[in-house]
């Protein structure tokens, strides 16, 4: 009787040890899935965060004067800004080629920030116009320019 006592208890044992360890292995793989859905959603928002500077300007209308900032803004980054006003149409900072509404960087603009401020020139600005914007990207979603069109 000692015996089979004593088998029992072992059998229980093990049974109850497998019971813990598989409890054990059910929420490390839950809390690993956790984790990467946390990572996917963390790099998603800094994804966010990265491209909002241009992405405010989607769909918004803005004065030209705010528009000629943006131009001063982003002369230094890899990006085009095209303002078409209703006499010209001028590719700032980069010249970007648009087929499809998509975009690829071309070449550095020719025309200067300057152009835009010459009451003269064909390519000014009217800091009272309403300008609304638009963001083209690449065929790998990257941003590479701002439209901003005259209404």
């Amino acid at each position: 009787m000692d015996n089979s006592v004593k088998a029992i208890l072992i059998g229980a044992s093990v049974a109850i040890t497998l019971i813990i360890v598989t409890l054990g292995f059910f929420i490390l793989r839950q809390g690993q899935e956790s984790i990467n859905l946390s990572a996917k959603q963390m790099s998603d928002i800094n994804s966010t965060l990265s491209e909002s500077e241009y992405t405010i300007y989607d769909g918004l209308t803005i004065s030209g004067s705010e528009v000629v900032n943006v131009v001063k803004k982003f002369k230094d980054e890899y990006i085009g800004v095209l303002v078409i006003t209703n006499s010209e149409s001028t590719w700032y900072i980069h010249t970007v080629n648009i087929t499809s509404g998509e975009g690829s960087i071309v070449s550095e603009s020719t025309h200067s920030i300057s152009d835009a401020l010459d009451e003269t020139d064909n390519q000014y600005i009217n800091p009272n116009g309403k300008f609304q914007g638009a963001v083209v990207r690449d065929e790998n979603g990257r941003i590479v320019a701002i439209t901003f069109d005259q209404k």
